[in-house]
C-alpha cells in the first residue's frame, strides 16, 4: 500500500469529501484489508444529516475486502484472502467483556466512528475482527453480514424462533434480514410491516407470509385478522428514530406473555401505556450490536444459502460517487433503495 490512500471524510453535516489521507501504521496483531465493498447503514445516514457527533475519522462499518498485509504476531492470515471485517472492537478487560457481553462494552472502539472506517480504499482491524468469507459469499453480499449478526444476536435474546408467530415492524435492512433469518430458522408465520412498497415486496420474497403498509388504516386490526384472530409471539421493532408509533403498534399486536425486541434505536421516550406490561406480562427487550459468536453464526447461516441477500443490495456506487450513494439511500421511496453499497 502507498503512504496515502483515498477516504470519504466529513466536511460537516450533509457533506462528504473524498481526499487523500495518510496511511496508518500496521501495529502488532493488526490486519490491513483492501476494501472491496462497504454498505451505507442507517446510522451513517443519521450522522450525515442530523449534525454530529461527527466521527473522528470517516464512516463505513459494513466492510468486506481482501487481506493485503498482516502485522507482527498475526498467524493464519494470508495476503489475498477474502474477508469480512467486524467493526466492534471491545476492550476485552471490563466486567461486561469478561461476562461475554462484549457487544455492550463501554470502552469499545467502533470502526467508522472512533476508528478509521470502510468508506476508503483500505482499513485496518485487529486479527480477532477478521472473518474469512466462504467461497459462495461475494464481497457485495458480505456487507450484509454485520447487520445479520445484529439480527442473530436479537434472536438469541428473544428466545426460540422455530414454530413462533413473528411480526417484524420496519422493512429496512435489519427488518428484511429479520424476516429472512426467521424464515430460515423455522418461524411458523411471519408478518412484515413496512413504509415503502418496494420494501414490502422484498419482505414477501424473503419469506413474509403477509406484508402491510405501516400507514394503512386499521393496520393493527388487519395484522390480527391475517393471523386468524391471534396475536404475535414475538415482535421485532426495527424502526427506531424520533417517533414512537411503531412501539404502540408493537404492543397492540403482541399476545399476552409475548416479547417485543427493540432493534431500532429510539431517540426519545415513547408515549406508551406501561399498564400493558403488568397486566399482560409483556417483555420489552433491547438488543445492541452482536457478539463474536453471533458474527460467526451469521456467516454460517448466510453461507448455507438460507438468505438471498442479493435482493437487498439495490445500488452500487464508487468511492468518488459516495455523495450520490447517500442521496440514493436518503430517498428510499423514489429510488427503491434498501442497501446502497460503496465499492472503492
Amino acid at each position: 500500500m502507498a503512504n496515502r490512500f483515498k477516504a470519504a471524510l466529513f466536511k460537516g453535516p450533509g457533506e462528504l469529501e473524498v481526499r487523500e489521507v495518510i496511511a496508518p501504521d500496521l501495529n502488532p496483531g493488526e490486519v490491513l484489508v483492501k476494501v472491496r465493498a462497504c454498505g451505507i447503514c442507517g446510522s451513517d445516514l443519521n450522522i450525515f444529516r442530523r449534525n454530529p457527533p461527527i466521527p473522528k475519522y470517516w464512516g463505513g462499518h459494513e466492510i468486506s475486502g481482501e487481506i493485503v498485509a498482516t502485522g507482527p504476531g498475526v498467524e493464519g492470515m494470508n495476503a489475498g484472502e477474502r474477508v469480512s471485517v467486524a467493526p466492534l472492537i471491545p476492550c476485552n478487560e471490563c466486567e461486561l467483556c469478561r461476562a461475554g457481553l462484549e457487544n455492550i462494552c463501554p470502552n469499545c472502539v467502533f470502526i467508522s466512528f472512533n476508528a478509521r472506517g470502510g468508506f476508503s480504499e483500505y482499513v485496518v482491524a485487529p486479527r480477532e475482527n477478521i472473518y474469512r468469507l466462504p467461497e459462495n459469499v461475494s464481497f457485495i453480499e458480505a456487507v450484509l453480514l454485520e447487520p445479520l449478526a445484529d439480527v442473530i444476536h436479537s434472536f438469541g435474546r428473544a428466545g426460540e424462533i422455530s414454530g413462533k408467530t413473528i411480526v417484524v415492524v420496519g422493512c429496512g435492512t435489519i427488518g428484511l434480514l429479520t424476516v429472512a433469518a426467521a424464515k430460515a430458522l423455522g418461524a411458523k408465520r411471519i408478518v412484515a410491516i413496512g413504509k415503502y412498497g418496494h420494501q414490502r415486496r422484498l419482505a414477501a420474497l424473503l419469506g413474509a407470509d403477509s406484508a402491510f403498509d405501516s400507514a394503512a388504516t386499521e393496520m393493527e386490526k388487519k395484522v390480527i385478522e391475517v393471523l386468524s384472530g391471534a396475536k404475535a409471539d414475538l415482535v421485532f421493532e426495527t424502526v427506531g428514530g424520533y417517533e414512537s408509533e411503531s412501539i404502540t403498534q408493537s404492543l397492540n399486536i403482541l399476545k399476552p406473555g409475548g416479547t417485543i425486541m427493540l432493534s431500532g434505536v429510539h431517540y426519545k421516550t415513547p408515549n406508551m401505556n406501561l399498564k400493558f406490561l403488568t397486566e399482560r406480562e409483556i417483555e420489552i427487550k433491547g438488543t445492541q450490536r452482536y457478539r463474536r459468536v453471533d458474527y460467526a453464526s451469521a456467516i454460517d447461516l448466510y453461507s448455507k444459502g438460507a438468505i438471498n441477500g442479493s435482493l437487498l443490495v439495490t445500488h452500487r456506487v464508487s468511492l468518488e460517487e459516495i455523495m450520490r450513494g447517500y442521496s440514493i439511500a436518503l430517498d428510499k421511496d423514489t429510488n427503491g433503495a434498501v442497501k446502497v453499497v460503496v465499492c472503492p
